[in-house]
């Protein structure tokens, strides 16, 4: 049996499929995973490998989060059917509740970094960061809400960007009506060097261009992103709201600003 590509697999308790292409044993991956020190996450853990063909991301939920596998495998082809860039699936598979997917490294960097590295070139950063606002808009006109769009999640690649944890992504028009544009405040709450609040406008004016809406739209949806994001920051970085009330959101978002989490760390 298979399915475009892929066949069944089954090893070690393990089910679910493979890419046979790939050449790849998900077991021994696993095990190679499991003999690394790394840090996991609350819902899961991700350990990169090094496999024929390339580096690996082998990524393990306990149970009883292990369905999540089967949907970050859904999301990731459904994503490059759509054209837009996910990382290969190479195995998905579930054990009893637990949880197994082992994706291609795709290299690239993530957004927060790139927009960091590229310092004073305005340049190239104002292209990356239109480019940035209009794959977002071609992601939701796809039907796709992706789960948690935070910088280290979108990586910059020479191809173009790549969507990563997908395990909580979903599609559905009605999705992207209701909740899309939580995704532009997932993406933006971050302090980022190099980032002003005017290159923040052109990811999303460029979004709102690429999702084709009015321009009372637009000024709709930029207040309501400023809202969202100063209420996240201030609950996340622990910031009384009458205090970000009165330094403005540009004080609140500026790097090297006195709201700045990189200050309270050096």
């Amino acid at each position: 049996m298979s399915r475009h590509g892929y066949r069944r697999w089954l090893a070690d308790g393990w089910v679910g499929w493979l890419d046979p292409a790939a050449g790849v044993d998900p077991v021994s991956c696993l095990a190679a995973a499991q003999a690394t020190t790394t840090r996991a996450s609350r819902h899961a853990r991700t350990v990169r490998v090094e496999a024929p063909g390339g580096a690996l991301f082998v990524k393990t939920w306990g149970a009883p989060g292990g369905w999540r596998a089967g949907r970050a495998f859904r999301m990731s082809r459904g994503l490059a059917a759509a054209g837009l860039g996910a990382p290969p699936v190479v195995a998905a598979a579930r054990r009893g509740g637990e949880g197994l997917l082992v994706t291609r490294d795709v290299g690239g960097v993530d957004v927060a970094r790139a927009v960091a590295a590229l310092g004073d070139a305005r340049a190239e950063k104002r292209r990356l960061l239109r480019a940035l606002g209009a794959e977002v808009a071609r992601l939701h006109a796809a039907g796709f809400v992706h789960g948690d769009l935070v910088p280290p999640n979108v990586h910059a690649t020479t191809g173009g960007f790549v969507f990563l944890d997908n395990d909580r992504t979903r599609r559905h028009p009605l999705l992207v009506r209701l909740v899309g544009r939580r995704n532009l405040v997932q993406l933006g709450r971050f302090v980022v060097p190099g980032l002003t609040l005017a290159d923040r406008t052109r990811v999303l004016a460029a979004y709102a261009a690429g999702r084709g809406l009015s321009r009372a739209a637009r000024r709709r949806l930029a207040w309501w992103v400023v809202g969202k994001t100063t209420r996240r920051r201030c609950t996340i970085d622990r910031i009384p709201h009458e205090v970000a009330a009165r330094a403005g959101y540009r004080a609140l978002m500026r790097s090297g600003g006195p709201f700045d989490p990189a200050r309270s760390r050096a």
